[in-house]
């Protein structure tokens, strides 16, 4: 089983304030539980280092985990200096993620973390760091676990991620811009439980934002039709769009699952949001969240 908790689902720069309260306003953030992993399997995944997993380090007992970084934008990196566990001598952590600029995301947190930035450097953090680079498409098995990857466009790439594990799958789109022949996503998103998409802007909004990296909700709609994917989470929610217009992006793409003739579940992403691919989305109190 896969259980999925969006930890952050803002994208560009955190958020706050009443108008944020119900989708929340942490940079983007996952995390996937490998329900049942041996030891050969890695029992928790992470996606991606926004602001939102200093509120994972917070809230979960983390001393291993396995994360893949999509690229290295400072929403999506944001969280790495305050994530707690990274001062515990007896944490581990590896991470995967593909070279952007010429640079890898061990130089990249590196900088970050250098002064007058953080007066914390990476090398002197007490848990134990594994850095991997890898290739802009591939795929890995981790135990019984099976990581896949693609390119994606996006400013600098993105790599976009798919977990299969016990009969389960979660794709994780990174950021992303769907263009009109691309379906390098669709591929890796066939059949999936879960597909959890960029869809950041409007669709009024994206002509004067097209080339920018990100999709709108009618794009992740049609991407995920067209992968046979049981449920569709938008995330990657502008800065600027507060709960009200948010609750609106939804509709939109609701709208466009019911053109298609579709029986696409799709929902927004919101912090604390948990999901166990395959059944039916609960928060992290037990809530039950209209689908």
């Amino acid at each position: 089983m896969l259980r999925v908790t969006c930890w952050g689902t803002r994208g560009s720069t955190p958020v706050s304030g009443p108008q944020f309260m119900r989708h929340g306003g942490a940079t983007t953030c996952l995390e996937i539980e490998l329900v049942g992993a041996d030891g050969e399997t890695p029992r928790r995944v992470v996606m991606d280092c926004g602001t939102g997993l200093s509120a994972m380090g917070r809230r979960r007992p983390v001393r291993e985990a396995l994360v893949l970084q999509t690229h290295m934008h400072q929403d999506h990196i944001q969280g790495f200096p305050l994530f707690g566990p990274l001062f515990d001598e007896l944490a581990r952590f590896r991470f995967l993620a593909a070279r952007r600029d010429g640079q890898g995301l061990e130089e990249v947190l590196g900088a970050h973390m250098a002064r007058p930035l953080f007066p914390v450097p990476l090398q002197a953090l007490p848990a134990s760091l594994t850095f991997e680079e890898i290739p802009k498409a591939g795929e890995r098995s981790f135990g019984e676990a099976r990581v896949r990857w693609i390119e994606v466009d996006h400013p600098s790439g993105s790599t976009a991620f798919r977990v299969d594990y016990g009969g389960r799958s979660v794709v994780f789109s990174g950021d992303v811009e769907i263009g009109d022949d691309d379906d390098g996503l669709v591929e890796l998103s066939r059949g999936a439980d879960l597909l959890i998409m960029d869809a950041q802007y409007l669709p009024q909004e994206y002509p004067s934002r097209r080339g920018f990296g990100h999709s709108t909700p009618e794009t992740a709609v049609e991407t995920a039709m067209k992968a046979g994917v049981g449920r569709l989470l938008l995330t990657h929610h502008d800065p600027g769009h507060d709960d009200v217009t948010l609750e609106m992006k939804a509709m939109i793409a609701k709208q466009a699952v019911a053109r298609r003739g579709g029986c696409l579940v799709v929902e927004n992403a919101r912090d604390g949001l948990e999901v166990l691919a395959g059944a039916p989305l609960v928060s992290f109190d037990g809530m039950e969240v209209r689908v």
